[in-house]
C-alpha cells in the first residue's frame, strides 16, 4: 500500500506551475481515451488528439513560466514524497490504458473493464485511427515522467522508471541515457548530439540504431571490468530485453497478433519524439576538448532551454535542460530556468513538430544558432559545408557516416 502524502503546505508562487502542479496535467490527458469512450466512441476517440492540438495553439499563448524556486526551498522540494508519487502514479496509467485501447481496438472484452461500464463493438477504421494515435501520444509521453524516474538516486524509482518505459519499448534507453549520453553530451561521441546542417530524418535513424546498440555495448564494457561475460544475467540489456518480450507476449495472448502492429506503432512514436527532442536540445553545440584528450564539464551553455508552461508539463520539465544536463542530479521539481543557456524560440510541442520540416526547421534555427555562435563561448559542431565561413575556424566537423 502506498504511503499518503500531501503536497508541501508552503508551496506557493515561489515555485514554477509545473513544480506546484506536478504531472497532473498529463495524467488528465491520459484518461482522454476513456472519456472518448464514455462519450459515445465514434468521432470522439480523436478527442486525445484534438486536445494536443489545442495544447500545442496555446502554448505560446499561455506563454513562458521563468520562475525558479528559492534556493532555501530547494532541500523541501527534493525530499518531498509528494513529487515521486505522482510520477509514480503514470504507472498504473501506462498499462492500462494500454490494456483498455488493445481490448477496444480488437474489441476483446475484458472483465475488469466490463465491470466498469465498458462496452464493446467493433470499430469503424476512423474509430480504429483515432484511437490508436490516442493510444500513442498517451502512452508516449509517459516516456517523460520514466525519464525522471530513471534518473532517481534510488533503485526502486529506477526500477519504477524502466517498467513505466516497457509498454512502449524504450527500457533501454535507461542504459544508454544514464550511462552514455549523460557523460558524452555534446561530443562526437554521443548518438544524442545532432550537428548543425543534419537532416532530421537521418539524424533520428542513425541515432536510433546506434544508441540501442551502445546500450548494448555499455553494459558489455561495464560486466568486462567485473571480469564477466556480456551474456550474464547481470546485464541490464538482458533484463530489460525479457521484460519486454514478456510484455508483448502477453499482448499476443491476450489479444491475438493484431497486437504486433499497435506494438509497432507504440515503439515507433516515443522514439521519434525522443529523437526530435535530442535534436532540439542539443543542435549544433560542442564542448571544448582539452589538451588531454577529455572534455570540459558540461554548462549551460551545452544544452537548448525552454520554459513554455504547457510543454513543460508534457515534458516534466525536462525543457529547463541546460540545468538538467549541468546538474544531473536535479529531480524535475527543482530544476531552473539557466541565464546562459541557448533559448529555443518556441515550446517543445511545437519546436519538435518544427524539426520534421528541415527547410522549417533551418529558417528557424540557424540564424539563432549562429547569433549565438557569435556571442557565447561554444565550439559549434556542425557538417562539412554547412557553417558560414566565419565559424568553420573554431568549429568541430562531425565524421558521421
Amino acid at each position: 500500500m502506498l504511503p499518503t502524502v500531501n503536497a508541501p503546505e508552503n508551496i506557493k508562487r515561489k515555485v514554477s506551475i509545473v513544480t506546484r502542479y506536478t504531472t497532473i496535467p498529463i495524467l488528465l490527458f491520459a484518461t482522454t481515451p476513456v472519456i472518448a469512450h464514455f462519450l459515445g466512441g465514434g468521432y470522439w476517440y480523436w478527442l486525445t488528439v484534438v486536445a494536443f492540438v489545442i495544447c500545442m495553439i496555446l502554448d505560446p499563448i499561455v506563454g513562458d513560466d521563468p520562475v525558479n524556486a528559492p534556493a532555501e526551498m530547494e532541500q523541501e522540494l527534493e525530499q518531498s514524497l509528494f513529487y515521486r508519487f505522482m510520477l509514480w502514479l503514470y504507472i498504473p496509467v501506462q498499462f492500462l490504458i494500454t490494456l483498455f485501447a488493445y481490448s477496444l481496438l480488437t474489441n476483446t472484452p475484458m472483465d475488469m473493464f466490463t465491470a466498469l461500464g465498458v462496452s464493446y463493438q467493433p470499430l469503424n477504421p476512423l474509430e480504429i485511427i483515432g484511437l490508436a494515435i490516442s493510444l500513442g501520444l498517451v502512452t508516449g509521453f509517459g516516456a517523460t515522467p520514466g525519464h525522471e524516474l530513471c534518473h532517481h538516486g534510488n533503485a526502486f524509482d529506477r526500477f519504477m522508471g524502466q517498467a513505466l518505459l516497457t509498454p512502449i519499448s524504450m527500457a533501454d534507453f535507461y542504459v544508454y541515457h544514464n550511462f552514455h549520453h549523460h557523460l558524452t553530451v555534446a561530443t562526437p561521441e554521443d548518438h544524442a548530439t545532432a550537428p548543425y546542417g543534419e537532416n532530421f530524418w537521418r539524424f533520428a535513424l542513425r541515432s536510433t540504431i546506434r544508441k540501442s546498440i551502445c546500450a548494448w555495448q555499455v553494459e558489455a564494457k561495464r560486466l568486462a571490468k567485473k571480469g564477466l561475460s556480456w551474456l550474464n544475467l547481470d546485464n541490464k540489456m538482458i533484463k530489460i530485453t525479457v521484460a519486454q518480450v514478456a510484455w508483448f507476449s502477453l499482448l499476443v495472448y491476450l489479444f491475438g497478433w493484431i497486437s504486433l502492429p499497435l506494438f509497432i506503432m507504440q515503439y515507433i512514436f516515443p522514439r521519434m519524439l525522443l529523437a526530435t527532442a535530442d535534436f532540439a536540445e542539443h543542435y549544433g553545440l560542442m564542448r571544448k576538448q582539452n589538451p588531454d584528450g577529455s572534455y570540459e564539464k558540461i554548462r549551460p551553455e551545452h544544452a537548448w532551454d525552454d520554459s513554455m508552461i504547457i510543454s513543460s508539463f508534457f515534458m516534466c520539465q525536462i525543457d529547463r535542460h541546460s540545468d538538467h544536463h549541468a546538474n544531473v542530479g536535479r529531480p524535475y521539481q527543482v530544476l531552473r530556468v539557466m541565464d546562459k543557456a541557448p533559448r529555443l524560440p518556441l515550446g517543445y510541442l511545437n519546436i519538435l513538430f518544427v524539426t520534421l520540416v528541415p527547410p522549417l526547421w533551418r529558417k528557424i534555427m540557424h540564424p539563432i544558432i549562429e547569433e549565438f555562435y557569435d556571442t557565447a563561448d561554444i565550439v559549434p559542431y556542425a557538417l562539412p559545408g554547412t557553417l558560414p565561413e566565419r565559424f568553420v575556424e573554431r568549429a568541430v566537423i562531425a565524421d558521421i557516416k
